[in-house]
Order: C-alpha cells, then structure tokens, then sequence
C-alpha cells in the first residue's frame, strides 16, 4: 500500500502551527508563545506560577498528546516539535521560563534520545541562566523491545503528578509521585498499518506487527492478525512479563485504551468488552479510553497501557481536571440488560407446515443471494455504503434457518414470517421496505378470502409493493429496487408467468444506469458516480427471478 497522498492541510508547513491554533480555539485558559516557526509552546493563561509546573512535549504527530493535556489538573505547559521530531533546546526552555515560579518545575521527557537530550540541556539552562528549581523525568513504559521508549504510559505521569501539584504538593514530592507512577506502569501496542500519511506501508497483507514505536518504527514481531480476544492476550501478557510490572498489585490496575490514530472508534468500542471478560478483568479497577490519547498520526493501531494502582496514585488518577482531552478514569460498569417488553414476535405462534415448491423456490432464493454478497457489496460500494450484498445474504441465510419452521401451506401466514425476518435480520432501509412489503402481501392474502398462491399470488405481490411505495416515497423510476420488482410484479399480474418475470426485472434494472435517482442509495451522490452503474437494490431482484424463473 503506498503512502497516503491525500492530506487535509494548506501547506506542508505550517500544518503543526496550524493545527495548535486549533488546538487553542478549542481549549479555553490556554494560549501560545509568540515564537512561531521554532519555538511551538501552549500554556495555561490562567496559571499563577503558585505550584509546580509540570512541563512536556515532543514531536508532533501524537495528538492530542501534548497540546491537548495542558489544563488545570495536568500540564501547564506543552511544546512541539515539527512532525515526529523534538522540540528545539530554545523552545523547551521558552516553556520552563514562561510557567516556572517558586514552587518550581517538573519536566516530563519521554525516553527518546532527541527528547532526553534536548530537555535535559533545556533544564539544565533554566537552572543556571534563569535561577529556575527544574527536575526531570523519563518515562519508559514501553515493554516491546529493551529501548523502553515513553509512549502511552506517559499519560499517567501528566495525570497523577499534575493532580499532585495541583493537590499544592512539592516539587520533591511531585517528582516522587511521578516516578512512583513511571515503576508501577507498562504499555504494548500493535497495528496493522504503519503510518501511511508519511510512508508506504510496510506491514503484508493479514499480518499484524507488535511493538511499533509511536513514529512508526518497526514492531518487535509480525504475526498473522488476530481477533480482539487474542490482540488483548497478547499485549496483557507482553505487558504483564515486563519488569515493571513484576511486582503484585493487591489493589488493581487501571488500564488505558490508545486508539493510534486510524481505528474506527466502533472497533475501539470492543476493546472495553473483551477486556471485562478476560482472565485479568477482576484485576482491572479503571478504564480510561477508548480514545485517541497518543496517536501516530493514521497508524491502524491501538495500545494497552497498565499502571498498578496505589490508594494514593488512584486518587490522583481519578481527581478532577479541565483537560477536555483527558476522558476520565472510570470503574467498569457492569449492568443487566433489562428485560425486553411484550413485543410479540409472528414466529412465536405459528405451526409449521409444508409445500414442497415454496420450498424449493424459497431455498433457491435464498442460496442465491447468499451466493450474491460480494458481488452486491461491490455494487452497492460504487454508489453506496457496500453492505447491500450483505443485508440480502443476512435475510436469505436468516430465512434458510428458519425453513423448516414455517407455515409454508399457508401463503398469508408465510408472508408474516418473512415480513418479521427480514425486519430483524436485514439493516438499513431495505429490511424495513422488505418487512413491509410481505406484511401488504399477507394483508391482501387474508383480505381476499383466497390464500393462495396460484389464485393471488401476483396481485399479493403487487399490493405488498404498493404498501411499500407508499411507506418509502419511492415508485417506479425512482431507481430503486422498486425498478425491476415493479416490472416483474406487472408481468406476473399479466399472467407472464416467472420468466417473463425475469425478463421484466432484467430490463427494469438496466434503465436504472441512466436513471435519475429520485430516492434511495444513490440520491444523494453526483450523476458522475451512478451514470452507468445498475441499481443494486435492482440487481438484487433480478438474482432473485433469476434463480426461479
């Protein structure tokens, strides 16, 4: 996979500017330096240099880390480098200057070597040049490799040692309470992409690398990708044989979810879930995440960061902070689902009977849809969210599992199964048209007094799909799959039988390439998309009269 040339930016760079600005606009009580190109510091505009300064930063690249920590309750300051690089000597002293008073100032130094070497100089001229108490930190949580680079874990430090300093504890004791934190914590994370904004992926296809570092560094190992129970075995396990965290930990874990910088936060949504009901989740006292905390830029990754709780580093943990970037550390909730109300589900109160042919037609369909799902998902993906293959194969294999309970000698009565499947099985609109559509049909089936296939089965057909018109909006020449079902419902009224049927919805579907969208997927997407692509609600209906005619 080459590297991602389409970036939302004006110019290469003044992109870190640009984006701390935003990060100003958005934070009320923090401001910049006026040092723009070299010198990048946000601080506290409401700090009174009345308690330790707790000072940090690094390359850019790891938003909201550090910009968006800096707040009441974490940092006073923060300094950028340009992207994945340190910050110059120059501007980490602007930044001891600007919030250091009596109490004096901790600085925060992840253990990379352009980090360690430029804010230990930085310190060490605040104390010489400007009088400045200035002590230092390394954070090392990293357990991938023996270079135990500072990654996520670091967010412990600026959240329990900033809530110190803001408890008004001194700088001595600040500076113990973050080494304290920095013994007690571990991180490990994986990915499955490196960082594409910046360079061609170099991670194979269904492989996984555990360990990257967060600039994108190669992972200490390449495995095959795994689900999300075995991804959180094996970063809780890494985690757990490190030396830190060696130690027992009679009060629990708090644990940090690092979304990155890629992960859609649906998928992040499931780290929480597996990490309850893991072996370790008795252990497990706080969460704090899932969120983008210290990214890398779009890298598809996540980590997992450990901290081995104290009374006192958990109270700090949990004290309140301004930080909107901060998203708390929060004990698990566990609930019981309530118990669902009195819906009534159709299949509750049928009694299964047979008909051979619905049977066999009915499985026809189903197989084939079933058979269908790549090529309707490709479809579907050149002028919608391409899931239309997999709602249909969900409804067919849904409908095939049920067979063998429906009433199918009785036509009205299968007509409400259907109605009731597919509702629950398809998402989207289409489930919903569907469901309404079998129901108008066991609705006319019923009214008619003759429930049966042979005798009014067309015009079942054709009802159902008015009360789907008249629900959806749609009709004919819409482009919709109403373009093709319409058309096949007319040919079966006229008494053409299932091929002519067929031959109905073929053509119905091939008019909608250079059919004006007037509702459904493509209505809101330019002609330039949908021009000379087929409906693949359409497409749908004609494998199905293709596999019955």
């Amino acid at each position: 996979m080459a590297a991602l040339k389409k970036r939302f930016i004006n110019k290469e760079a003044d992109i870190v500017q640009e984006s701390m600005e935003g990060c100003i606009i958005t934070s009320p009580g923090v401001g910049r330096l006026d040092g723009y190109p070299d010198i990048k510091v946000v601080f506290r505009n409401d700090w009174q240099k009345d308690k330790v300064a707790l000072v940090s930063g690094g390359g850019a690249g790891h938003e909201p880390m550090h910009g968006g920590f800096v707040g009441s309750g974490m940092l006073a300051a923060a300094i950028s480098g340009e992207t994945f690089a340190s910050p110059t000597i120059d501007a980490v002293l602007a930044a001891i200057v600007q919030v250091t008073g009596p109490a004096g100032c901790l600085l925060i130094i992840k253990n990379y070597t352009g980090d360690r070497l430029n804010f230990t100089l930085a310190a060490q001229r605040a104390r010489l040049e400007f009088g400045l108490k200035v002590e230092t930190v390394i954070t090392c949580d990293d357990v991938a490799t023996s270079a135990e680079r500072g990654i996520a874990g670091t967010l412990f430090v600026h959240k329990i040692a900033g809530a110190a300093a803001e408890a008004g504890k001194s700088l001595e004791e600040v500076k113990a309470c973050a080494n304290a934190v920095i013994d007690a914590s571990a991180s490990l994370g994986v990915s499955f992409t490196s960082v594409l904004r910046l360079k061609e992926n170099t991670i194979g296809e269904g492989q996984m690398e555990v360990g990257l570092g967060i600039h994108g560094e190669p992972g200490a190992r390449t495995v095959d990708i795994a689900p999300v129970s075995a991804i959180v075995d094996i970063l809780m396990e890494g985690i757990l044989a490190g030396k830190r965290m060696a130690a027992e930990s009679p009060h629990g874990y708090a644990v940090l979810i690092n979304n990155l910088g890629g992960v859609p936060a649906l998928e992040m949504g499931v780290f929480p879930q597996v990490l309850m009901k893991s072996r370790w989740a008795s252990s497990l006292k706080l969460l704090i995440g899932p969120a983008p905390l210290c990214t890398s830029l779009d890298m598809n990754g996540m980590s997992l960061s450990l901290l081995r709780l104290s009374p006192e580093l958990e109270s700090y943990l949990v004290a309140p902070t301004a930080v909107r970037a901060w998203p708390g550390a929060l004990a698990p909730v566990s609930s019981v689902p309530a118990k669902l109300g009195k819906i009534e589900d159709i299949m509750n109160n049928i009694t299964a009977s047979q008909d051979e042919a619905v049977k066999q037609l009915m499985t026809k369909v189903c197989k084939a849809l079933i058979d269908a799902k790549q090529e309707l998902d490709e479809l579907d993906g050149k002028v919608g969210d391409a899931d239309c293959g997999s709602t249909m194969a969900s409804a067919g294999g849904k409908v095939l599992e049920a067979i063998e309970k429906l009433p199918l000698a009785d036509p009205a009565a299968t007509c409400r199964c259907l109605s009731s499947l597919t509702g629950r099985a398809m998402g989207g609109s289409s489930g919903v048209l569907l469901s309404i559509m079998f129901m108008g049909m066991a609705t006319f089936l019923e009214a008619s007094g003759k429930n049966s296939w042979s005798e009014s089965g067309a015009k079942a057909f054709m009802s159902g799909l008015q009360a789907m018109m008249d629900a959806g909006g749609a009709g004919k020449g819409s482009r919709t799959m109403l373009d093709a079902l319409v058309p096949a419902a007319e040919a079966l009224v006229a008494g053409g039988g299932l091929a002519a049927a067929k031959t109905a919805a073929v053509q119905g579907a091939e008019a909608t390439k250079l059919m004006p969208p007037l509702a459904g997927r493509s209505e809101n997407v330019p002609e330039s998309v949908w021009k000379g692509v087929t409906d693949p609600g359409a497409q749908a209906a004609v494998i199905v009269f293709s596999a019955i005619a």
